[in-house]
């Protein structure tokens, strides 16, 4: 985690320099900047980065942001915001100027009198540092919901929609598909508003200032090609100050969980195939709004795999809400809470005796059946304590017909690592999402199946093995990276040009508010895309 060392609304610089020190003592009071002895360091999660900024901040209010973008660029200084540290890869870092969301975590009041629509429902204005299960909380109590979220609760708004994260279900695309309006900070500290061509704002009744500070103008910008690039960007264009949602009415789930096997699953005119040809995924009984699975990649004597079938059915009226630990087998949850203090005697366990992995994945499997658990929406889409276990996790995105393929050569990908001593300590997660217009999210333009791969953070060989996984599938598959959940494959223009087909659309809206490389960051120059590259 992050050393915070600022006092007040303050920049913590970690490496004071002599000409920043010769300043006159006005211009410093102006910015804010606090010189503090001693370095401030920032980890992501996963601890697979790690930066000691120039300086760190976490401003408070729009005119803070606005301050500290504006001094950023004067200084040709970069800037990065973070969300809370959960992408393993290098989106969130610079060297210069990093930004933390903690402090930008309210809801906020949208001005009807501007939209079109004044009366349209379920539309919710907030901070872009607000934390998925405060913004769950805020949004139950006032009877909606988020569409859909993914297996975790503690991203910001602004983080998951900047690497298109998502949870599962075709109907629905990533979250950021549930953002239809931002406000963002780009170069100069102007503050703009964007939008999609038809957007929820009328130009005739917008007023040009921010609905909390009628100091700080708002540039409305209701351009497709400029909302579909901003809210996926990677935190390249811009720093997002908040976001307006369209939510969903309130609701709850019944959660089933079941075992089966891939022959089962993957045989003609079964789930796998109905899915794909856009069918409902059963034939004979009522089919879920949200399927997903989990397996072990380790074949059992018959040379097939074990896969847990999780269902999600959506209900408009109230159901049970169960505790946590009525969830899967009795015990279930307090075992997931254990591993995540054991986990390093567990990956200890895996590293030497290699062979108790395959009836520790089965297990892991068998512990989470259950034929019925129901709760309010977000508790059930979030998958609980065993998120807090040390680990590091990648993810692909595959067009969703080469769903079979994927998954087959996923094992014999583990074979392959377990032969070198690479043990699979978790089992791999699928998930199918609907496409989305987002020109870099990984959904762009095609129903996805995304195979996230994970493991214990201190086992033995997990870079090796995850990195194994994600070569395979994009030399062989052209399966794209998830933002966050990837170890920095990726580094060349090349290579994304082949993976997204309007490319260059979204790097001359990248090019027109990153004009003087302000928001280029280690993302940016390991892509080859930085506009001032170091």
């Amino acid at each position: 985690m992050h050393t915070s060392i600022t006092s007040g609304p303050a920049l913590a610089r970690s490496r004071p320099s002599a000409s920043f020190l010769r300043r006159p003592l006005h211009v410093l009071a102006v910015v804010a900047l606090a010189a503090v002895l001693g370095g401030c360091e920032w980890e992501n999660w996963a601890k697979t980065e790690k930066v000691q900024p120039e300086y760190l901040a976490q401003p408070d209010s729009a005119k803070q942001l606005v301050d500290y973008i504006k001094r950023a660029g004067a200084e040709r200084k970069r800037v990065r915001m973070t969300g809370s540290g959960h992408s393993a890869s290098d989106i969130a870092i610079t060297n210069d100027v990093m930004l933390t969301p903690e402090k930008l975590n309210r809801t906020l009041t949208l001005d009807r009198a501007r939209l079109k629509n004044t009366t349209e429902p379920r539309l919710v204005r907030v901070q872009s540092g607000i934390r998925i299960a405060d913004l769950n909380n805020h949004l139950g109590r006032n009877g909606m919901a988020l569409f859909n979220m993914g297996g975790y609760d503690g991203q910001t708004i602004a983080g998951v929609m900047m690497t298109a994260t998502h949870g599962s279900g075709l109907a629905y695309g990533p979250i950021a598909d549930q953002v239809v309006s931002l406000q963002m900070v780009v170069e100069g500290g102007r503050m703009v508003q964007i939008e999609p061509t038809n957007g929820i704002t009328s130009p005739a009744k917008f007023n040009g200032k921010l609905e909390e500070d009628s100091k700080i103008p708002v540039q409305l910008i209701q351009n497709d090609d400029a909302f579909n690039a901003a809210r996926v960007s990677i935190g390249s264009m811009g720093v997002v100050y908040s976001v307006t949602l369209r939510a969903d009415q309130k609701f709850w789930l019944r959660e089933v969980r079941y075992k089966t096997k891939w022959s089962e699953l993957k045989k003609p005119g079964g789930p796998i195939e109905r899915l794909i040809q856009g069918l409902p995924v059963y034939a004979d009984r009522p089919s879920p709004a949200h399927w997903e699975l989990q397996y072990t990649p380790y074949a059992d004597a018959n040379g097939d795999h074990t896969f847990l079938v999780t269902e999600r059915h959506r209900s408009y009226s109230p159901l049970p809400e169960q505790a946590a630990a009525e969830r899967g087998q009795p015990g279930t949850d307090f075992v997931s809470g254990l591993i995540t203090v054991i986990e390093k005697p567990l990956a200890w366990i895996v590293d030497t005796f290699p062979s108790l992995a395959k009836t520790i994945l089965e297990q892991s499997l068998t512990s989470q059946e259950d034929d019925n658990y129901t709760n309010v929406s977000y508790r059930v889409f979030n998958i609980g304590v065993v998120n807090y276990t040390d680990a590091i996790a990648v993810e692909a995105a595959f067009d969703i017909q080469q769903t079979v393929a994927a998954i087959e050569r996923s094992f014999a990908v583990a074979d392959a690592q377990f032969a070198l001593g690479n043990v699979h300590s978790s089992p791999v997660a699928i998930r199918f999402v609907k496409q989305t217009d987002a020109l870099i999210a990984t959904q762009y333009g095609r129903n996805t199946m995304f195979m996230e791969v994970i493991g214990l953070r201190d086992s033995r060989g997990i870079r090796a093995l995850l990195g194994a996984h994600q070569r395979t599938y994009l030399q062989e598959f052209g399966a794209r990276p998830h933002w966050g959940l990837d170890l920095n494959l990726l580094t060349s223009e090349a290579q994304l040009r082949a993976l997204y087909p309007r490319w260059d659309v979204w790097k001359a809206q990248f090019r027109t508010f990153n004009a003087n490389g302000t928001f280029d960051g280690k993302v940016t120059d390991r892509l080859g895309i930085s506009v001032r590259p170091r």
